[in-house]
């Protein structure tokens, strides 16, 4: 579906969200969401969901061919999501926040005040806002993961050199999505909408997939 018209109250609640906690300089964004924030700007979903899989495979004791048709569900998963969601990118070709809040006088709404010198704290990259990618990719492997694991139960650890000394933990599969969805707000790149349409939309993507792929064999 579409994202919320510019007009709507919608829009300027998660708009004013957005530029309150997600500009550079905020000082109403916690320094745990700053830390999660570059965490996930530095983190690709292959990156992410493919070594939380590996933690839960190994406490779990799954066979070779096991693991095979885990991570070719989820590859299948991520790589269809990233499809959808970019042609929905492309269909509503919907402003990032950075540009929004610039211009915030020309959207025909009253209560999305303009800033000028307005700067996200994680970079805003040149593509459609609406439907979130992470969001969407996120969507559609936690669904996989949560039919393929189960929803919570387990210990998880993430890391990347390249955000040095930020150490995540999660027990739930639906934890790290939502820690996914605040840290592109709280980042300054996408809308509140953004995250619930791009969640929405990958797991309608995962539930196919695990409908239609890598079904058993029936035996004759």
């Amino acid at each position: 579906g579409p994202p919320p018209s510019l007009r709507s109250a919608k829009y300027a609640g998660d708009y004013n969200e957005v530029k309150r906690v997600g500009e550079v300089k905020s000082t109403e964004r916690p320094s745990d969401m700053t830390d999660v924030a570059r965490f996930y700007e530095a983190t690709e979903p292959v990156e992410l969901y493919n070594p939380a899989a590996r933690q839960v495979i190994a406490a779990q004791g799954k066979t070779l061919s096991e693991n095979a048709r885990i991570f070719a569900l989820l590859a299948i998963a991520i790589g269809d999501a990233a499809m959808a969601c970019f042609d929905s990118k492309y269909f509503y070709n919907y402003w990032r926040p950075v540009t929004a809040i610039r211009a915030g006088d020309t959207d025909g709404n009253r209560r999305t005040d303009r800033d000028p010198n307005w700067q996200p704290l994680v970079f805003s990259l040149p593509f459609p806002s609406y439907p979130s990618g992470h969001a969407t990719f996120g969507g559609a492997a936690r669904r996989v993961l949560e039919d393929l694991f189960g929803h919570g139960g387990h210990s998880i650890t993430l890391t990347n050199p390249l955000v040095p000394g930020v150490v995540l933990h999660y027990t739930r599969w639906k934890q790290i999505t939502d820690d996914v969805d605040d840290g592109r707000v709280f980042g300054g790149v996408h809308y509140r909408f953004d995250q619930e349409a791009g969640a929405l939309q990958g797991r309608r993507v995962g539930s196919y997939v695990m409908r239609h792929k890598l079904r058993p064999r029936r035996e004759r």
